[in-house]
């Protein structure tokens, strides 16, 4: 366990790993994971899966790793935390429930817009809208309150208050819990790639865009703050509000991993629910 609480929720443990363009599956994960929550220093704080790889990625269908870990979380009495955008979750779905009736499980789905087209270009390796909303149905009929990020939000494209509210409903509608909203953040290699692809499409955007973020990687005060009063009565209306799911959002605030097992990147998101 990291000696510093304060940025203990920034790491991710994951059965897969991306370097460059190569996926380094960790065949000894669950054999690490169980020996690092046996320690007697284990304190059985939530761990976090999924945050910086997704751990349902189609090679987990070759190598069914998922499986083994969410068994020995469940055998180390271990809340979970599982961030996934994959239908490839609901293979485990039966095992999930399994393992809720012993531990807490939190499954974040993230979800920023309905328009298949936009949400292939913010999130190019996640399932289609359509099928992440079944994954919310599914999900919830099986009791798991799954919580929905609308992340990454691209601004002036997806965050209008309309836009928005026919989310809200659809994920209401759908079984959502609860929802938080993060938006899109650009200091990397696919933020360059979105702005690219926004001054080819939307050039009359670029200078709003640049307004917005100025030379930073994420957007100004301002707009968050603007954002997030937007979204308050909305998320209200359609009862997906943190109150719905308050233990849990406790419980992924303060996720952690072993430190053998976790990844060494950080994740910096502003989050405003």
């Amino acid at each position: 366990m990291t000696s510093d609480r304060k940025h203990r929720h920034s790491f991710a443990a994951s059965t897969i790993e991306r370097s460059a363009d190569v996926l380094q599956v960790k065949m000894n994960a669950a054999a690490v994971l169980r020996r690092e929550v046996r320690r007697r220093s284990w304190r059985h704080e939530t761990v976090a899966l999924g945050v910086v790889d997704d751990p349902y990625q189609p090679v987990e269908e070759h190598y069914r790793l998922m499986p083994q870990v969410l068994s020995v979380l469940s055998e180390a009495e271990t809340p979970i935390a599982l961030y996934t955008s994959s239908p490839l979750v609901l293979r485990d779905l039966t095992l999930l429930r399994l393992v809720g009736r012993s531990v807490p499980v939190t499954v974040s789905i993230p979800l920023a817009t309905l328009d298949p087209g936009l949400a292939a270009r913010i999130d190019p390796a996640a399932a289609t809208p359509a099928a992440r909303l079944g994954m919310v149905e599914s999900l919830a009929a099986a009791g798991l309150a799954p919580h929905i990020r609308i992340a990454p939000l691209p601004p002036l494209l997806a965050d209008g208050s309309a836009q928005l509210d026919e989310l809200l409903e659809a994920l209401a509608q759908a079984g959502a819990a609860r929802v938080s909203v993060s938006p899109m953040q650009l200091d990397n290699e696919s933020g360059a790639d979105f702005l690219e692809w926004l001054g080819d499409e939307h050039p009359a955007l670029v200078r709003r865009y640049r307004s917005l973020y100025g030379r930073r990687g994420f957007v100004s005060a301002d707009y968050a703050l603007s954002l997030r009063n937007r979204m308050s009565p909305l998320v209200d209306r359609h009862g997906l509000g943190s109150g719905t799911g308050a233990d849990d959002a406790d419980r992924e605030a303060t996720a952690t991993v072993p430190p053998a097992v976790r990844a060494e990147t950080q994740v910096s998101e502003l989050t405003l629910f």
